[in-house]
């Protein structure tokens, strides 16, 4: 009880957004199409999820290679206050202008203030922007502070 207390007084983090913006100067991908932001913690204009709650997080993104793109590959990273932290990789071995998608989840332990965002590490214009594209997060254990 004192668990499920504790998530009532810090409250909710979840989000789920989908398709693809990248930030203009950036290498930064925005999924400005939200259809969840319980707590209000991802920012659709900047793609930055936000850490407000100290606790474990999980999160997870697709991203798709366009169909019918001559990419050769799609490389995209997931950092945490700017530091890389994992990679997402595709490159098709035969047909380079099939569709690829690459996907992560990963759990985190983030501290207040911490950011998470999805980054690209070439040419983010080869990445589909529709739902076949997504980044989402959500508290899955808070930090407790009271007993």
């Amino acid at each position: 009880m004192k668990c499920l207390q504790l998530v009532c007084i810090l409250g909710t983090s979840l989000f789920f957004a989908t398709h693809r913006v990248t930030i203009p100067g950036t290498n930064n991908i925005s999924f400005p199409i939200v259809h969840r932001n319980e707590g209000g913690d991802y920012n659709a204009s900047t793609g930055v999820f936000t850490c407000r709650n100290t606790g474990q997080y999980w999160f997870a993104s697709t991203l798709t290679k366009f169909y019918h793109d001559s990419a050769g590959y799609v490389y995209c990273r997931v950092m945490i206050n700017g530091m890389y932290q994992l990679q997402m990789y595709t490159q098709p071995n035969t047909d380079v202008t099939a569709a690829y998608s690459m996907s992560f989840s990963a759990g985190f332990h983030l501290r207040l203030g911490d950011r998470v965002q999805v980054g690209d590490r070439g040419n983010p214009d080869h990445i589909i922007n529709d739902f076949d594209t997504f980044f989402s997060g959500i508290l899955i254990k808070p930090d407790r502070h009271f007993d």
